[in-house]
């Protein structure tokens, strides 16, 4: 130990003799360090961390953790989500689990009004409605004040309590103990605050933090109107909207779990089938629930960013490889010029790892300084890619992650530090102390090093590597940034500028049936007045909101294969739909008011549509029958529309029906309203929640969006990888480019005796130029050479986030290529211009 300690001490006295040495090096680790410390502690909030909870081993989910959402009707396969029945049936039921609850896989965004500062303040909050088990199984207790449990699930509407987020608490009441007991409103139900979670808890589903926690059966309060948890009449028309997660009991392993649960689910689904009429049970579906681990909860981020995350976290590896190559750069320059000292250490006596371990003392000590400054450059660079990532809604800044610095990000921070060290530290060490004593000991030997300039040596090696690695990264960047041009450049379908939307459920005024529609046919009317509007319509399923429907059909004079199973995508749209959103009407004509009176129903189908159904003959005039149980309906077409993308720039066209929103197929709670506008919209939005409010006074204040933001919010991941692959990508170029201009610069420095004598000879200053800005093209020409097949096999692990373009696309490669070429020439220019410039006399007096 005392040894270790004097190694350390020289270390830093040594150190401290080069800071100029010291600070490079410090720097250029801590750059690598902090991108890869940065990018894990992302991954590892939104994919890897465990929830904070006791025991989240034993947790499981019985519902698919990425999916999320609400829809009506049945589900056949492997379920994704349940009705609250089912999760009734299942938490009745089963035999493996000590605790089981439910929660709404929304996240509601709602107004509450809560006493502050003497006066009634009214601001948004995310409420997520729960079952009574949910804080019990997670084994979540309160910091003050109390939660609730399976008392609350006995009765509709009898708990009117809540338990609040520490974050939520801190925000609004400031740490106020006094908190537990407020009362709140939500829609005029009041709730009261009866218990704090703990700091840390923000639920079980990564990617939302709900502010609010309410019991399951205060669903009327969130969302007024709708019955979610009553039994369908019919359970192919149920409720599909719940995430069910459960704890399993002691002993028992997820394989039995499983088998219970199938037992359980082939109960389920006869009972499902038994409610319904004789001629419908065939129509429902067969389904499995599937026991998925539950450790890191459900997610509203894996599917969306788990490939690019990993993708990325391989990016800035090879930014470390390089950041350690550049290190070990130095350190062999470093090494080189004190060949002399450990020569003479080798000479009295001095064993060869003594002297390795003095200069990975040094090691450990650059790479130690280093982790700490890359910890505190992590910290800053998490903050910017909060600001950089979008959240679940697409919109940049709104990630909802727990970045907190805990103890593994600081034990992933020591792993990279120490990993550093082997790759930096290592090889310099090994090479430095393999030395002739006789010709080190030499008082003119340090002059002659270095051979001719063309010369591969070691240094030179890790030049090659870095230049190879910095191709691959070049040649990823320039393939995603490729890909987003085009995905910028793809036609949606539509007009997507100066389209404003908004959504308007009637359902949250207890408005119903004919009285929706009434409120929707005045409020077209009333928008269609206002100064700079040019046209206003309704849908559905709106555009660019992430929502879809469809049901299966039958075509007339289609007759299917046995194994095909005709479907069709479905959206009921009003009148002026196709003239107002911009997409073209092909043939035929549009849905217009008189559709949505007695007499056939209509519909306009889409070119796919066409395509797939009646390639050789005129659709105008046919026949299409919904052939859902609930929905059995004949309509005939009038016209057929352009292909239009409806949530995804991506997304394949897909056969689509459209049909009137006011003569519906089924009922439609609510409706996105899409508004043409004349151009500034600041005054129309204005306008837009003047007249709902005035139409319909008990419904909450609509939130109105650009269409063309949410056609680019829905780019956000793809926008993301590209910035930040490039941003890795040019740090990748400035480590190399100063790797190399250290090099030849180092190169020339041993070579100052050599090139003065070819200079005294009678070589040219252009020769010498030219001689060593070869020698750097030669170098980086070979790592090029390296890079282009390590590359195509590197693409490869990114096809599935490319559009438009392949793997191996050459206008990428040749641009990636010539840039790396002209940053060669760049970074040889000044040691090429210093050594054209070397006096001979003067270099040979020095000698």
């Amino acid at each position: 130990m005392s040894g270790l300690l004097q190694d350390f001490w020289y270390a830093l006295r040594t150190l401290s003799k080069s800071p100029g040495f010291a600070t490079a090096a410090i720097l250029t680790l801590a750059l690598g360090i902090g991108a890869n410390s940065a990018i894990f502690h992302v991954l590892d909030a939104a994919l890897l961390r465990d929830l904070p909870v006791p025991h989240p081993e034993s947790l499981v989910l019985l519902t698919d953790p990425d999916s999320h959402g609400h829809s009506y009707g049945s589900a056949g396969g492997n379920r994704s989500l349940l009705a609250f029945w089912e999760y009734q049936f299942l938490r009745d039921h089963n035999d493996v689990f000590s605790g089981i609850f439910a929660v709404d896989s929304d996240l509601a965004q709602r107004d509450i009004t809560l006493p502050y500062a003497g006066k009634q303040l009214q601001e948004g909050a995310s409420i997520r409605l729960v079952t009574g088990e949910y804080f019990s199984t997670l084994g979540i207790t309160a910091i003050a004040g109390h939660t609730f449990g399976p008392e609350s699930d006995r009765a509709r509407g009898a708990s009117p309590v809540a338990v609040i987020s520490f974050n939520y608490w801190t925000r609004r009441f400031s740490n106020d103990p006094s908190a537990v007991g407020t009362k709140f409103t939500v829609n005029g139900v009041p709730f009261q605050i009866v218990g704090i979670a703990p700091a840390g808890f923000a639920g079980e589903t990564i990617g939302q933090r709900p502010d609010i926690w309410v019991p399951m059966t205060m669903q009327d309060a969130i969302y007024p109107g709708e019955d979610l948890l009553a039994t369908a009449p019919r359970v192919l028309d149920q409720h599909i909207w719940l995430q069910v997660m459960a704890r399993r009991r002691s002993g028992i392993t997820s394989r039995q779990a499983q088998a219970n649960i199938d037992v359980v689910n082939r109960r389920l689904m006869e009972a499902a089938a038994q409610s319904l009429p004789n001629q419908d049970r065939g129509n429902y579906p067969g389904q499995r629930i599937v026991v998925h681990p539950g450790s890191v909860g459900s997610s509203v981020l894996r599917r969306m960013f788990a490939e690019p995350l990993w993708i990325l976290m391989a990016l800035v590896g090879l930014v470390l490889l390089i950041a350690c190559a550049n290190v070990a750069n130095l350190l062999l320059a470093r090494h080189a010029a004190r060949q002399k000292e450990f020569a003479l250490r080798l000479a009295l006596g001095a064993s060869r790892w003594r002297s390795i371990r003095q200069l990975l003392a040094e090691c450990l000590i650059l790479a130690g300084l280093g982790a700490v400054l890359g910890f505190l450059l992590a910290q800053w660079a998490d903050m910017a890619l909060v600001r950089l990532v979008p959240g679940a809604n697409g919109r940049p800044g709104d990630l909802q992650l727990n970045l907190t610095s805990d103890l593994r990000i600081l034990l992933f921070t020591a792993v990279v530090a120490l990993l550093t060290i082997v790759l930096s530290g290592l090889l310099p060490a090994f090479s430095a102390t393999r030395v002739d004593l006789s010709e080190a000991l030499k008082s003119n030997s340090g002059s002659s090093m270095g051979g001719p300039i063309h010369r591969f040596s070691l240094v030179r090696l890790l030049i090659v590597g870095q230049v190879a690695i910095s191709l691959v990264m070049l040649v990823v960047t320039g393939l995603f940034v490729r890909s987003l041009v085009k995905l910028t450049q793809v036609s949606v379908g539509f007009e997507r500028e100066h389209l404003l939307a908004f959504r308007l459920n009637p359902v949250t005024a207890r408005l119903k049936g004919a009285a929706i529609l009434s409120l929707h046919e005045r409020l077209l009317d009333t928008v269609s007045n206002i100064p700079g509007v040019r046209a206003v319509t309704l849908s559905g399923n709106g555009l660019f909101e992430q929502t879809e429907s469809g049901d299966p059909i039958s075509v007339e004079d289609y007759t299917p294969d046995p194994a095909d199973h005709p479907h069709s995508l479905m959206d009921h749209v009003g009148p002026g739909y196709f003239s107002t959103v911009g997409i073209r009407v092909l043939t035929g004509r549009e849905i217009a008011r008189q559709d949505s009176g007695a007499g056939e129903r209509v519909a306009l189908v889409n070119e796919s549509f066409v395509r797939r159904f009646f390639p050789n003959t005129n659709p105008i005039g046919r026949h299409v029958s919904d052939t859902y149980y609930s929905t059995p309906q004949v309509m005939t077409i009038i016209g057929v529309v352009a292909d239009a993308k409806q949530n995804s720039v991506k997304e394949q066209a897909r056969p689509r029906l459209y049909v009137p929103f006011f003569k519906p197929l089924w009922e439609q709670p609510s409706a996105f309203y899409e508004v043409r506008t004349v151009g500034e919209s600041a005054q129309v939005g204005i306008a837009l929640r003047q007249a709902v409010n005035a139409a319909a006074p008990a419904l909450p204040a609509i939130e109105i969006q650009s269409v063309g933001e949410l056609v680019d919010n829905s780019l956000g991941t793809a926008r993301l990888v590209a910035r930040l692959s490039g941003a890795f990508s040019l740090l990748a170029m400035l480590l190399a480019s100063v790797g190399l201009f250290g090099v030849m610069s180092w190169a020339i420095a041993r070579r100052t005796r050599e090139i003065g004598i070819r200079m005294a000879v009678g070589g040219l200053p252009a020769t010498i130029f030219r001689l060593v800005l070869r020698d750097a093209v030669l170098t980086v020409s070979v790592g090029i050479a390296l890079g282009i097949p390590l590359a195509l096999i590197g693409t490869r692990v990114v096809r599935g986030l490319l559009f438009g373009i392949g793997p191996a696309d050459p206008l990428v490669i040749a641009a990636a290529t010539i840039l790396l070429l002209t940053i060669a020439v760049l970074a040889a220019y000044l040691p090429a211009n210093r050594a054209a410039k070397v006096d001979p006399m003067h270099a040979l007096r020095h000698e």
